[in-house]
């Protein structure tokens, strides 16, 4: 794909290693744009607007639109935004943060395996270091 984009923009498509975000991001970058058929049948995500949600939640612009799909009907499609326009996300703060599994170990090691919404004993396995709330909705 001939499209150039800043130095700026570029690390920050980088520095996503997550998996599924990292996957349409290569995808968009070798072919301009993704549909979510083709995250469907190339690579298997059954819930595709998860994937570009994932994405978004980086911090990087997303535009949506609609193209015709193997079968005909209207599908989206997905490519990056305008990474000039300081009316995107490309604000670090404005993606949702990520936070490691070592600060999780630690935080269990020094106040225990607990829910701190409910201050209710949890197996480990079930705690989520931010307590996970979708980001569309406030998160």
């Amino acid at each position: 794909m001939s499209t150039e984009y800043p130095k700026e923009f570029l690390d920050l498509l980088n520095s996503v290693t997550a998996k599924r975000p990292r996957t349409v991001i290569r995808h968009i970058l070798q072919n301009g744009f993704i549909t979510s058929q083709e995250l469907k049948d190339l690579y298997g995500y059954n819930h595709p607007p998860r994937a570009v949600r994932d994405v978004r939640e980086h911090g990087i612009p997303l535009v949506t639109y609609r193209v015709e799909g193997t079968d005909g009907r209207r599908i989206a499609a997905y490519k990056f935004g305008d990474p000039s326009d300081s009316s995107n996300m490309l604000l670090k703060s404005t993606g949702r943060t990520y936070l490691s599994k070592a600060l999780k170990q630690a935080l269990i090691e020094k106040y225990g395996s607990k829910c701190f919404v409910y201050f209710e004993p949890m197996d480990e396995n079930l705690l989520q270091v931010d307590h996970r709330v979708p980001y569309e909705i406030g998160g």
